[in-house]
């Protein structure tokens, strides 16, 4: 009986935790525009909030049903082409629509497509529908080039967004007004998947995940739990797609491509899948990385692949779920009265990662600077340092401080180790 309450106690307190993190990140974003006005601020936001629904999305497939898509991009990228040319007829007069409604259209557009196209990969579940969504998106990519009417061909669909009539007066001209229609739609569609998820038909998408025969076995068809949750995916992706149109006001074949399928699943599972808001980190992580971090390093794009490889091998929960391991080891030393061993381990295990971390950069940064550049181009300046990827000095620190950092990782991770066998 005890274990019973316990049990409930403790999924009553996850609920609330999870209400209360989107419930932050919900004020957080309304107030974001206007601590930062810049344009770039503003840009980043927008990017953040679409690549947030598009990968809260993919994570009802994903995380919730286990559907490892490899063409989510197809019901995102379709659903920004039935945007467009939505925003088109309404600058020509031909429908009479207010812009801010647009990402439904999008979203309707993505659904429909889900449901045409998991009419057939739905069929099979596992590595069968992994393969089946990569042909269809291969064969919606293909078809880009095939129907120019539809998709414009390599120059894609352009519109203009404030060609139609202003809505409530806003015309959605300025960055910032285009910014608060993005943050209402995240907020909207990330309350609406939240709730979503905590239905009978989540929670029977989760069942399906775990042992699709079983749910079998209560009177629920597979399939068909799969092919609502695809549908449902699908929807909200095109609504990403339709507010990817409104704020680039161009849509082309890259935008059904398998690179943003593969850019999503990255960000996905690099926030973590266990977790509801944890694609949300991974797609912040992730145009942080193509937007901030590009311009400093053409190594960008490496720097995200060996990110996605190290959570794949050192923490598969992502790093949200890195987040809560921490969260709770620290309570459990405060429970044992540990606290000071617990700091002391975690300050040796951020010094390892900080050293090994630093050694590899500057590695990569050398070796990218002796590939592409000559001359006095190929010295690199870090901190007011300068390292000569032709000297043998500027190797051998990067060696020196990636061997020291997996020495003090071997000091610290038997301990850590056996903490946690013990917990």
């Amino acid at each position: 009986m005890f274990r019973r309450f316990l049990l409930h106690y403790r999924s009553q307190y996850r609920l609330n935790w999870a209400s209360a993190c989107i419930a932050l990140l919900s004020v957080a974003l309304l107030l974001f525009p206007i601590c930062f006005s810049s344009g770039k601020a503003l840009y980043f936001l927008s990017q953040a909030c679409i690549a947030s629904i598009f990968a809260l999305s993919f994570n009802m497939l994903l995380g919730q049903t286990g559907m490892l898509s490899f063409g989510h991009a197809v019901y995102s990228g379709l659903g920004g082409f039935v945007a467009i040319h939505a925003m088109n007829k309404i600058s020509d007069g031909g429908l009479n629509f207010p812009l801010s409604l647009i990402p439904v259209v999008g979203g309707l557009a993505g659904a429909s497509f889900g449901g045409i196209f998991g009419w057939i990969s739905t069929k099979k579940s596992g590595i069968t529908f992994s393969m089946i969504s990569l042909g269809i998106g291969e064969l919606v990519f293909a078809s880009a080039l095939m129907f120019p009417g539809f998709f414009g061909g390599e120059g894609g669909v352009s519109a203009n967004r404030v060609s139609g009539e202003p809505f409530l007066g806003i015309s959605f001209g300025p960055q910032i007004e285009v910014c608060y229609l993005i943050i209402a739609w995240t907020i909207a569609a990330t309350l609406a998947m939240y709730f979503i998820q905590k239905t009978p038909l989540g929670k029977l998408a989760e069942a399906v995940r775990d042992n699709a025969e079983r749910v079998s076995f209560i009177g629920f068809d597979p399939r068909w739990v799969r092919f609502l949750m695809l549908v449902l995916s699908s929807f909200f992706a095109g609504i990403a797609g339709a507010l990817s149109a409104i704020h680039f006001e161009i849509v082309s074949a890259e935008n059904v491509s398998a690179v943003r399928s593969g850019t999503v699943l990255l960000f996905t599972y690099i926030g973590g899948i266990s977790f509801f808001l944890g694609p949300v980190v991974g797609a912040v992580l992730g145009v942080l990385m193509s937007i901030f971090l590009s311009e400093l390093t053409p190594a960008w794009q490496l720097y995200t692949g060996i990110l996605f490889i190290l959570v794949v091998v050192k923490a598969p929960q992502g790093v949200s779920g890195l987040v809560l391991d921490f969260l709770n080891a620290s309570q459990r030393a405060r429970a044992q009265a540990s606290w000071q061993k617990f700091i002391a381990r975690c300050a040796v295990f951020v010094t390892s990662f900080s050293c090994i971390a630093s050694g590899t950069i500057l590695a990569i940064e050398m070796l990218y600077r002796l590939r592409f550049k000559s001359g006095d181009e190929q010295l690199l300046s870090l901190f007011n340092w300068e390292f000569n990827p032709q000297h043998v000095f500027s190797w051998s620190l990067a060696v020196l401080m990636i061997g020291l950092g997996i020495g003090l990782w071997y000091v610290v991770k038997p301990s850590e180790e056996g903490a946690y066998e013990r917990a």
